[in-house]
C-alpha cells in the first residue's frame, strides 16, 4: 500500500475527526480508473490515509520525459479519466483538484488518485479555509471559479481541469501559462485559451472544438457532464462554435465573457479597490484620488527597462539606451539623449531631479538633467561601480564587486559597508541609515543593513528589491514575480505581518524587478510576462524553417556533435519550473532532461553521449556544473562545486570544460573581482579543481573554443560595450589578444572549419559573421550580417558539422512596457493593513 500524511500544520487546522469522517464519504467510490481508498485515521497527531501501492508512473512524469503524447494515446487517457468522473459526480463527489500528478499510469490505464481529498480537507476546514495555507487546486489546471474562489464548485470544474490536462499531453504546455502562479491565474480569469491546433495542426477538428468547449470561461457553456466530454472526443461530427481570438478581443460586452473580465479587472486593481471599501467601511468623509494607470512609452526597443529611474517628484524618467541615458521630462511626448552618457547605465536622479548619477565604463559619472559635461563622482576616480541609487538624504550607494561602498551626501571618499559580503540591487532609506539589498549568495534574500551599527540582518526569502514606504512597509517583488507590501519596523530592522499583493504583473528579468514609488506617490514598474520563443533553424542555403515546438522562454540552446538534436533550456531564470530538454530533428519531439528544476547552460561533450549543465546544489545556495549521461543511464554528478554561480560554454576535450563564473564568486584569482570571469577545469577528475583562463577588473565570459582547440573567443566589458574578443587556448598569456566585433557582440560560436566566428549582435536583431585567419598572427577579415531577426533571444547555435543555424524569436505578446499609477501612495495608505 501507499501512506499519505498530511503535513502537522494542516492537521492542527482541521481536526482529525471531522477529516477522517468526511474522508469516510468518499471510500465508497468503486470504479476501474479510481484509486480506492483502503483506510484512513490519525497516529500521534497525524493524519493519513491509505491506498493500493501502483506500480508505475504518474501521468505528470511520462510528460516531463515525452512532453506530448500521441493523439490517441491522450483521446483515450482523457475519456477513460472522464469516464471516472462521470461517475463520482453522479455519486455526489467532485475531485477539485485534477492534475497530472494526480493521475497513475498502470500498464498505461490511468487511475485517479486523491478522489475527494480535496472535498475532505474543504469541508472539514469548515470556514477556516484561509488558516490552512492551503490552495485547492494546481495553478495551470484550476478552473475560472476555482481562481476566483467561488464557494460552489460543480462537476464542470473537473471538466476544465480535465481538458487542461489533455491540452498539455496535445500542444505540450496547459492552455495558460507564467513565470508565477498570480500570472497564470491572472489568464485563467481573462484571457481566451489558444485553440490547441495552433501548436499542434494535426489534432482532428472534432478534438479541437471538444477540448475548446470543456476550457469555456463559464460553466454553463461546458459540457453538461463529464460523460459528454468524452463522447465529443470520439464524434467526429462535433462542432463548437468558440469564438475566434479576434471575438474575444474585439467583443468586450460579451455577456459570456465579460463576468470574469471584470473579476481579472478587480483582482489587478486590488489596492484601488481595497482602500475605497477601507474608506466606506469606515465613514470615511473624503475619498482619495484615483489612481490613474497610464503606459509609459519607452525611448527605443533597446532601452534597458530593468535599469530605469524616476524623479522624486514622478515628472521625469530616465533609461539606459544602446545611444545614451535617454530623459523625458513631464509633458513632453519626447526623448532626449544627454550628450556623452553614450555608454551609460544605472541612472538614478538626485533628490531634487536636477542631476542624475549613473555607471559608464567602470566608473561613476554624475551629469546635469540641463546637459553639459559629465563629471566624476569619487575623487580619483578609482572605483569599478555596478549597480547606483542616489538616496533622498543626499547619499549615494552603489555595487563594486559584489560589495557595497556608501558616499556621505557631502561626498568625499566611499565607505564600504563590510558586512554586506554578497550585494546587488542596493536602495537607501530615506535618512540614510540604512540600505536595503539583495544577497544573491543567500537565495535572493532581501537584507537590512544598518549604516551607523555597520550590521546586516535577513528581511525575506526569495526577493528581488524592496524600497520602504512612508506608511511604515517595505515594497518589494518576489523572484517568482508579483510587487507585495509587508510592515517593516526600521528600529528593529524587522518585518511583520502577512504580505500584502499589490501588482501582479511585474516579472524580475535575469535577477533585476524594475519598479519605484516616487516621493508624490507614483508607482511605477515594468509590467509583462518574460517573453516566448519560437525555434528558428536556417540552412546554409539562407532557408529559414519554424521547429514545431510550442513557444517557451528559452535561454539556451546548444547543438549535438553530431547535429542531430539540440539541448535547449526552458523556464523563467529563477524558477523551478526551469529545465533542460532535448529536441530530436529526426523525430521532431521535445524530451525533457533535467528532472529537477532549475537545470540549465546545457553543453554537450565532445563525443555527445554527455551533457554538463548547471543546478543548485542540494547543500548549498550556489549553482553547480553537473554532468550526465544523454541517455540518463546514470545520476547526475557534481563536476564542479564552488561557492558562486557559474556555468558551462564549453567542453573542447574529455579533460577540459570551460565555463564563465558569476562575479559574487571569488575563489579564482582574480576572477569575480568585478564583472566575472572564465575558468578550465577536469570534468572527469574527482573533486575537480579550476583554474583561471581570463579575468580582468570589466568582466570576461562566455568563451566558444575554436574546433582545433587553439583559440578562444568570448565576451569583454573592456570598452564599455560586450565585444567578441580571441585569445589563444588553453594559456591566455600565450599570444596577444584581438577584438574580432564590430559596434557590440556576444555569445560567440565558431564555424566548423574555425575560419568563421558568429556572434549576437547587441541591437537585439542581427547575428553576425567575421572571417579570421588564425596563426602566429592572428588576421581579422570582414563581417558581414548573417541574418536579422526581429527581437533576436539569447538561445541560439551553430551546427558546425553542417553550417545550420538556430535562433529564437520572441512569439506575439504583450511585451514589457512601463506601468505608472497615479496616486498610488494615497490608496496604498488607505487600504493598507495596520501594523502590527
Amino acid at each position: 500500500v501507499a501512506v499519505k500524511v498530511l503535513k502537522p500544520e494542516l492537521a492542527a487546522v482541521l481536526g482529525a475527526e471531522r477529516f477522517v469522517q468526511e474522508i469516510t464519504t468518499t471510500a465508497a467510490l468503486q470504479h476501474p480508473h479510481i484509486l480506492p481508498l483502503f483506510d484512513s485515521g490519525t497516529a500521534d497527531g497525524f493524519l493519513y490515509y491509505v491506498m493500493p501501492y501502483i506500480d508505475g508512473e504518474t501521468l505528470r512524469s511520462k510528460l516531463d520525459r515525452e512532453t506530448q503524447f500521441g493523439i490517441d494515446e491522450a483521446v483515450r487517457i482523457t475519456t477513460q479519466v472522464a469516464d471516472a468522473l462521470d461517475y463520482a459526480h453522479r455519486h455526489g463527489v467532485i475531485h477539485r483538484d485534477i492534475k497530472p500528478e494526480n493521475i497513475l499510469l498502470h500498464d498505461g490505464r490511468p487511475m485517479v488518485a486523491d478522489f475527494g481529498i480535496a472535498l475532505a480537507v474543504s469541508a472539514a476546514a469548515g470556514g477556516r479555509m484561509t488558516e490552512t495555507g492551503l490552495s485547492l487546486g494546481t495553478p495551470h489546471y484550476m478552473s475560472p471559479e476555482q481562481a476566483t474562489a467561488e464557494k460552489e464548485i460543480t462537476g464542470r470544474s473537473d471538466i476544465y481541469s480535465l481538458a487542461s490536462v489533455l491540452y498539455e499531453m496535445l500542444a505540450g504546455n496547459p492552455p495558460h501559462v507564467g513565470a508565477s502562479a498570480q500570472q497564470i491565474i491572472m489568464k485563467i480569469i481573462a484571457e481566451p485559451v489558444e485553440p490547441v491546433t495552433k501548436f499542434r495542426k494535426s489534432v482532428p477538428a472534432h478534438v479541437a472544438a471538444a477540448t475548446a468547449k470543456a476550457l469555456e470561461k463559464l460553466p454553463a457553456d461546458r459540457f453538461e457532464s463529464a460523460k459528454a466530454f468524452g463522447e465529443a472526443l470520439h464524434d467526429a461530427g462535433f462542432a463548437h462554435g468558440t469564438p475566434t481570438h479576434a471575438d474575444h478581443a474585439a467583443g468586450s460586452g460579451n455577456a459570456r465573457s465579460a463576468r470574469y473580465s471584470l473579476l481579472a479587472g478587480a483582482a489587478l486593481a486590488l489596492v484601488g479597490v481595497g482602500a475605497a471599501v477601507w474608506a466606506w467601511q469606515h465613514g470615511r468623509t473624503a475619498m482619495p484620488r484615483p489612481v490613474v494607470p497610464l503606459t509609459l512609452n519607452v525611448p527605443n526597443a533597446n532601452a534597458d527597462l530593468g535599469r530605469f529611474a524616476v524623479s522624486a517628484d514622478g515628472s521625469r524618467f530616465a533609461f539606459s539606451t544602446d545611444e545614451g541615458i535617454a530623459i523625458r521630462d513631464a509633458g513632453q511626448r519626447e526623448y532626449r539623449i544627454l550628450p556623452g552618457t553614450q555608454s551609460g547605465e544605472s541612472p538614478s536622479f538626485s533628490p531634487d531631479g536636477e542631476w542624475i548619477v549613473y555607471t559608464t565604463n567602470g566608473r561613476l559619472r554624475r551629469i546635469a538633467v540641463s546637459g553639459g559635461s559629465a563629471l566624476s563622482v569619487i575623487p580619483g576616480d578609482s572605483l569599478f561601480s555596478g549597480r547606483v541609487s542616489w538616496g533622498e538624504d543626499g547619499s549615494i550607494v552603489f555595487e563594486n564587486g559584489s560589495r557595497l561602498y556608501v558616499i556621505a551626501p557631502g561626498g568625499g571618499a566611499p565607505r564600504l559597508l563590510a558586512k554586506a559580503r554578497s550585494a546587488e540591487s542596493p536602495r537607501l532609506m530615506p535618512d540614510g541609515s540604512g540600505v536595503l539589498y539583495v544577497d544573491p549568495q543567500r537565495g535572493s534574500r532581501l537584507m537590512y543593513y544598518d549604516v551607523a551599527a555597520d550590521t546586516a540582518v535577513i528581511l525575506l526569502e526569495e526577493s528581488s528589491e524592496g524600497q520602504y514606504l512612508p506608511t511604515g512597509h517595505i515594497l518589494y517583488a518576489s523572484t517568482s514575480g508579483g510587487l507585495f507590501a509587508i510592515a517593516f519596523d526600521p528600529k528593529r530592522h524587522a518585518v511583520s505581518g502577512t504580505p500584502v499583493p499589490v501588482v501582479s504583473d511585474l516579472q524580475p528579468n535575469g535577477g533585476v524587478a524594475p519598479f519605484a514609488v516616487t516621493r508624490n506617490g507614483t508607482l511605477v514598474y515594468r509590467a509583462g510576462i518574460e517573453p516566448e520563443y519560437r525555434l528558428l533553424v536556417r540552412d546554409p542555403r539562407g532557408k529559414v524553417d519554424t521547429l514545431r515546438v510550442a513557444p517557451k522562454v528559452l535561454s539556451y540552446a546548444r547543438f549535438s556533435p553530431d547535429g542531430r538534436s539540440l539541448a535547449v533550456t526552458s523556464g523563467s531564470a529563477r524558477g523551478t519550473n526551469r529545465h533542460t530538454a532535448i529536441y530530436d530533428f529526426a523525430l521532431g519531439t521535445l524530451t525533457r532532461f533535467t528532472v529537477d528544476g532549475g537545470g540549465h547552460s546545457p553543453v554537450w561533450s565532445p563525443d555527445g553521449t554527455r551533457i554538463a549543465f548547471t543546478a543548485e546544489g542540494q547543500d548549498t545556495d550556489a549553482e553547480d556544473i553537473f554532468v550526465q549521461p544523454v541517455d540518463r543511464s546514470a545520476k547526475p554528478v557534481r563536476a564542479l562545486r564552488m561557492p558562486g554561480d557559474q556555468h558551462a560554454t564549453a567542453w573542447p576535450s574529455d579533460t577540459m570544460l570551460v565555463f564563465s563564473l558569476a562575479n559574487s564568486a571569488r575563489t579564482l584569482g582574480a576572477i569575480g573581482a568585478a564583472g566575472g570571469g572564465i575558468g578550465i577545469f577536469n570534468p572527469s577528475a574527482a573533486d575537480a579543481k579550476a583554474r583561471n583562463y581570463t579575468s580582468a577588473q570589466w568582466g570576461e565570459y562566455d568563451a566558444a573554443v575554436s574546433p582545433d582547440g587553439q583559440w578562444a573567443a568570448f565576451t569583454s566589458n573592456e570598452s564599455g560595450t560586450p565585444e567578441i574578443h580571441v585569445r589563444r587556448f588553453p594559456a591566455a598569456d600565450a599570444g596577444g589578444q584581438w577584438k574580432v566585433s564590430t559596434a557590440g557582440g556576444h555569445r560567440a560560436r565558431w564555424s566548423g572549419d574555425g575560419r568563421t566566428i558568429l556572434y549576437l549582435g547587441v541591437d537585439n536583431k542581427t547575428v553576425r559573421a567575421v572571417h579570421v585567419t588564425p596563426g602566429p598572427t592572428f588576421t581579422v577579415g570582414s563581417s558581414e550580417v548573417v541574418m536579422t531577426v526581429a527581437g533576436l533571444g539569447p538561445a541560439w547555435d551553430v551546427d558546425r558539422r553542417t553550417g545550420r543555424i538556430v535562433v529564437t524569436q520572441p512569439v506575439a505578446s504583450e511585451g514589457a512596457h512601463m506601468i505608472v499609477l497615479q496616486n498610488w501612495l494615497d490608496q496604498f495608505r488607505r487600504a493598507a493593513p495596520s501594523k502590527p
